[in-house]
């Protein structure tokens, strides 16, 4: 087969990307590019300054350190990989013959194989929020309802004032009725199904984000790299252990995005039942999905600018509908169920309030103050008998804090940027996001012989042996921290590289920079509303794609300017060592 023949098979195996261009889409879209740039940007070069930690004398509040980095061997170790990378240029003929749709699949098992040694092991039990939810699921699924009401013997309930968990968090309903069908096929007995599912949801949206930048950037080396930085992306890994709707709402977004992007470059719009079906369910099981449903009708409404084609507008209306609809659905089938009534649950007034404030933890992390204002100015009037009180009188106390601290950060300047740049750098350049943290505070299942030795089922994280006992306190654990910081600057600079080389070569557009507006969407979110570095995990993998890009670029470039100038500097001693010979002759 010709090499003509060969580059058309592999195209044909590729959706073809409309070549349609309009000024709309090219001033929204490089406006995105811009923000993404200047957000991540800066994230990339402070990542190469300092480091977050959990610090280890307060670990199990995490409070938040700021760690000067040593920057010169940050720079060496940056020297050394950038050095490796152009060295692996010559093996440029052998990866052109692997298969990518067989790595597609050895990244999927790979994934999975570790999550599966990961979960089995550590053996980590639910607590805090998703104890609530498993609490209720479980009970669901034998047709118990006493955690869905005020005044009963539910986990944690003294935290809540006895007051109904969903009045707080009604849209957690949508993850305890996807648990609640997990339990009811194998057992409430563990949350272990959930874990095994998280670590199957890894391997999948693994698989997509591959397949993604396939579609977008068409070129092998691209998909290549994609796979190789997919493949050493642990933290998603580890964070499986915690039963809750992250990992699969995760995957279940990638997924959608996928089918959307297929759908903009084939206008084929039975790519959008698929696509919109995940939605829901990543909505459902994690609502700051949210996040993928505004970015994807932001991109839609550019598409029928673009393309005209009025059924883009119907879609996005169909998906409003489907998302919202789909949370009230649950909410009003459980209501129905338990015979009983929710509140609307803690505003986003209250979350706002919230990541305006200073924390324990960090700059705008987790505080009591949206829930006991929930509980004083709405919860307990209302359930004293005050039917004339509404959630209004809880969100303006909130913003009475609101306005407050805005004039505190308009007449405090270097206090604001201070507050902001903490609260950017303590979730977005705290390089494990809480993936270890999140199960190694938690109880483990004990062995049968732990159970014999200490009469108890559950056992702490210091009494853990093995693989988990290396991650959380010896060498393992250690190496993964290094190489967590060392990632994510590489993936930080590579990301913001790989924005502005979409911009110059002109391949920004709504394919392109869907994802990046997803991340642009959670970057903003947790800007101001409530923060945390393991909120922010479930993003980290969409920086993969932008950033082999990058990479693919640069080690494809010809660097013709390059050679000449090294070309002439080598030539200065040839000229030295000739003038050397003619004085001799003389």
């Amino acid at each position: 087969m010709s090499k003509q023949t060969k580059t058309k098979a592999a195209k044909a195996k590729t959706v073809a990307t409309a070549k349609k261009r309009s000024m709309t889409e090219y001033i929204v879209v490089n406006i995105i590019c811009l923000l993404v740039f200047l957000a991540f940007g800066y994230i990339g070069v402070m990542s190469f300054f300092q480091t977050s930690v959990l610090d280890p004398t307060k670990y199990v509040s995490e409070h938040i350190l700021y760690q000067l980095d040593i920057i010169p061997l940050n720079l060496l170790f940056t020297a050394l990989f950038v050095i490796f990378l152009f060295a692996m240029r010559r093996f440029y003929d052998f990866f052109a013959k692997v298969d990518l749709r067989l790595m597609e699949i050895g990244l999927g098992v790979f994934v999975v194989l570790l999550g599966l040694i990961w979960v089995i092991n550590a053996q980590s039990l639910p607590a805090a929020d998703s104890y609530n939810i498993y609490e209720a699921a479980k009970n669901a699924a034998q047709g118990v309802y006493t955690s869905m009401y005020n005044d009963t013997q539910f986990y944690n309930s003294a935290f809540y004032n006895s007051f109904s968990y969903f009045h707080f968090y009604p849209f957690q309903l949508g993850f305890v009725a996807f648990s609640e069908l997990i339990y009811r096929i194998f057992g409430t007995e563990s949350t272990m199904p959930i874990q095994i599912l998280n670590v199957l949801c890894v391997g999948a949206a693994y698989f997509a984000l591959a397949r993604i930048s396939k579609l977008l950037f068409k070129k092998k080396s691209v998909e290549f790299i994609t796979i190789l930085l997919l493949a050493v992306c642990f933290q998603p890994i580890l964070f499986c252990t915690f039963v809750y709707g992250n990992i699969i709402g995760m995957c279940c977004a990638v997924w959608a995005s996928l089918f959307l992007i297929k759908y903009f470059q084939t206008g084929k719009y039975f790519w959008t039942i698929p696509g919109g079906a995940l939605l829901v369910l990543a909505t459902l099981v994690k609502y700051n999905n949210m996040i993928y449903l505004a970015a994807f009708v932001i991109m839609l409404i550019v598409h029928i600018v673009k393309e005209k084609k009025w059924q883009s507008a119907v879609i996005a209306a169909a998906l409003i509908a489907a998302v919202l609809g789909s949370n009230s659905l649950v909410i009003a089938h459980y209501e129905n169920r338990a015979e009983t009534t929710f509140c609307g649950g803690v505003s986003q007034v209250l979350y706002l309030d919230m990541g305006l404030q200073e924390s324990y933890m960090a700059p705008g992390w987790y505080t009591t103050i949206a829930k006991d204002h929930y509980i004083n100015d709405y919860l307990a009037p209302l359930f004293r008998g005050n039917l004339d009180i509404s959630d209004d009188a809880a969100n303006e106390k909130a913003w009475e804090e609101i306005d407050a601290r805005m004039d505190k950060f308009g007449s405090d300047l270097d206090y604001t940027f201070d507050f902001f740049s903490k609260k950017i750098l303590s979730q977005w350049n705290e390089p494990t996001f809480e993936s270890i943290w999140v199960s190694k505070v938690k109880a483990h299942t004990a062995t049968e012989e732990q159970q014999k030795k200490l009469g108890s089922a559950s056992v702490g994280s210091d009494q853990m042996e093995g693989l988990v006992k290396s991650v959380y306190d010896k060498s393992t654990g250690q190496a993964l921290e290094l190489h967590f910081n060392f990632y994510m600057q590489i993936l930080y600079v590579m990301f913001a590289a790989g924005i502005y080389l979409l911009f110059i070569n002109k391949k920004s557009n709504i394919e392109t920079v869907l994802l990046p507006l997803v991340l642009l969407g959670g970057f903003g979110y947790h800007l101001l509303f409530e923060g945390k570095s393991q909120y922010v995990l479930t993003y980290i993998p969409l920086l993969v794609p932008t950033a082999a890009y990058a990479f693919s670029v640069i080690l494809g470039g010809k660097y013709e300017k390059l050679k000449k100038l090294v070309a002439k500097i080598n030539f200065i001693p040839d000229r030295f060592n000739e003038n050397e010979e003619t004085d001799a002759k003389a």
